[in-house]
């Protein structure tokens, strides 16, 4: 039996580190902690990185929840949040919920468990009910939607953030870009994780999280949507795949099929939308433009 253990392969530790970003959403914070604490193994541990407005997230982590780690987000939008957040993680493994997510039961146990069948570096990416509608991962159409099914043998490119366990080796080479304040955000890091860094996105449907979309701050979040998917593509086409012909032609379709879209729903005031758009998007890749290495 000496024998035997001394040719034995120690099996890597998989501690997970739940990460979760809120901002003004205290109700549903304490529900996703809640299903945390139900759930059938513990994390290693769990972060909350509070870009709140005002003191009631902070005071319902000290009262209910004190052994979870609280700290103050950057107020600077969701990708510099989830930097926040990251940061303070200790474990081997990272899994961003967000504060209207509920924690699969078995989800930390199965996720340990297939983990063990990977090579490190290895991002492995599940399912979310989005109010009991499956969410799976999907290809990007030219223009930025996840809208095409992946076949066998595809190479995922995409997550679906509320059900992913990322390697924290990983952020050591590429972090959520902070231009980022809403929208976009984990397909542009999933993207660049696979095409520049060489990490490979297995997809698991055994992995499964529930997500209730809260309605609070959706106003605050609203106009940066569009920016985001302008930006996150453009971005790919230019310095990610360096294919420049492809990201011009990637503006000037994306920009006249907002264009048209915003006369079409808002009559004359669709024009003010977009042109809100339009300056979002440029000032993200202006930003990016001056020092694009900080945003691979």
């Amino acid at each position: 039996m000496a024998g035997k253990n001394r040719h034995m392969t120690a099996v890597p530790a998989v501690d997970i580190s739940i990460c979760i970003c809120t901002r003004n959403r205290p109700a549903d914070l304490s529900r996703a902690l809640a299903s945390i604490a139900a759930a059938s193994t513990p994390p290693h541990e769990v972060i909350v990185s509070d870009d709140s407005t005002d003191e009631t997230t902070r005071d319902l982590l000290a009262t209910a929840f004190p052994h979870i780690i609280l700290v103050q987000g950057p107020r600077r939008g969701l990708g510099a949040n989830r930097n926040t957040a990251l940061h303070a993680a200790t474990g081997t493994h990272i899994l961003f919920i967000d504060d209207d997510v509920l924690l699969g039961h078995d989800f930390l146990q199965q996720a340990q468990a297939e983990l063990q069948a990977f090579p490190p570096s290895t991002i492995l990416s599940g399912i979310e009910l989005n109010h009991g509608t499956p969410v799976h991962p999907h290809k990007v159409t030219f223009l930025g939607y996840q809208a095409i099914a992946y076949r066998e043998g595809d190479i995922y490119e995409t997550v679906v953030i509320n059900a992913t366990i990322f390697p924290k080796t990983l952020f050591s080479s590429t972090l959520f870009d902070e231009n980022l304040i809403y929208g976009y955000e984990e397909m542009d890091f999933a993207s660049r994780a696979v095409l520049l860094h060489g990490h490979r996105i297995v997809f698991s449907p055994k992995l499964v999280n529930a997500h209730l979309p809260s309605p609070a701050n959706r106003d605050f979040y609203a106009p940066f949507t569009e920016a985001s998917r302008i930006y996150v593509m453009f971005k790919r086409y230019y310095w990610v795949e360096r294919a420049r012909t492809k990201a011009l032609a990637f503006l000037l379709l994306a920009y006249a099929h907002i264009l048209a879209h915003d006369l079409r729903n808002r009559g004359l005031t669709g024009v003010r939308t977009f042109i809100s758009t339009f300056e979002r998007s440029q000032n993200y890749i202006n930003i990016c433009r001056r020092n694009p290495g900080r945003y691979l």
